[in-house]
């Protein structure tokens, strides 16, 4: 079902329904070195021209931003989408232009998507990707030179990185969550979509999706230089939890949730498939029970 635009009463029902989470963890290992920059507030003779990002503490770390941006380019380069928006930094980009397009559209129901007209809606992002933070870093100085292709003529340059080997915690939550009127009637965008059943599987696939683009995140590069061979990365010690609101708030004992641990992108995504059953039963008995209480 697509968002009422004519009919402000029936606009003004709508309301979303927070089902739960699915949250994600694990380690994310430096297989390279990894530069992600901040501005210098200094510069010295002979020392770092560009220095990483860190916490007060003066610990190195990957902000969510980063790990985001970096995600949705590799899932708008794999679907083929076409860039129709240019932000206020002059940088083209994907965006769907409508809130009914969004939910029809894998990358905006996962990394949200601004419409372009005041008429129009926007769409929040589900996914929340948590600044990723260090367990086990070293830092390192790493010397370059740009030279003259004529006088071969040096200028030498030095970036400080985060050391190969060096691992960061990773933190990502799915929002699951649906928009309903007062019937509780799901709306998704698509009059060719409709129902619990609908949304299930576009949220198995919404899943399914997140360990894609890590997997392809670990074939490409995070930070800057990547073609100079900084920033490849690989995860590891994945797990996913599914879990409804009244497990979030503690309402109900002894209940099960969806729980997969396995090691890498690939052997979680197929444990979704292999659970997927599981896992709709799980979130369909929770939404039921909502719509039993209205």
């Amino acid at each position: 079902m697509k968002i009422p635009r004519d009919n402000e009463k029936k606009r003004q029902e709508l309301k979303i329904i927070f089902l739960g989470t699915a949250s994600i963890s694990g380690t994310l290992k430096c297989e390279t070195g990894l530069h992600i920059g901040s501005g210098n507030d200094e510069l010295k003779i002979g020392g770092i021209d560009k220095y990483v990002i860190k916490t007060a503490d003066n610990k190195p770390y990957i902000p969510g931003s980063s790990f985001k941006g970096k995600s949705r380019s590799l899932f708008e380069k794999w679907h083929g989408l076409n860039s129709n928006r240019k932000g206020a930094d002059k940088i083209y980009r994907y965006e769907a232009d409508d809130i009914d397009i969004a939910l029809s559209c894998q990358l905006s129901r996962l990394f949200g998507s601004t419409s372009k007209d005041s008429d129009k809606l926007n769409f929040p992002a589900r996914l929340i990707v948590r600044d990723l933070m260090p367990i086990d870093f070293k830092l390192e100085k790493k010397s370059e030179n740009t030279l003259d292709r004529l006088s071969a003529h040096a200028n030498p340059r030095a970036n400080e990185r985060v050391a190969n080997n060096s691992t960061f915690k990773l933190e990502l939550d799915y929002n699951l969550e649906v928009i309903v009127d007062n019937e509780m009637n799901i709306y998704l965008g698509s009059e060719s979509q409709d129902g619990i059943n609908n949304y299930m599987e576009n949220t198995i696939d919404d899943l399914k999706n997140i360990f894609n683009v890590l997997m392809l995140l670990q074939f490409s590069y995070l930070g800057g230089n990547g073609s100079r061979g900084y920033g490849h990365v690989s995860f590891s010690d994945l797990s996913l939890e599914i879990k409804t609101v009244s497990e979030l708030l503690s309402f109900e004992n002894n209940s099960v949730h969806v729980s997969i641990i396995k090691q890498t992108p690939k052997e979680i995504r197929q444990e979704i498939e292999c659970k997927k059953i599981e896992i709709v039963q799980y979130i369909r008995t929770y939404f039921e029970k909502v719509c039993n209480k209205k």
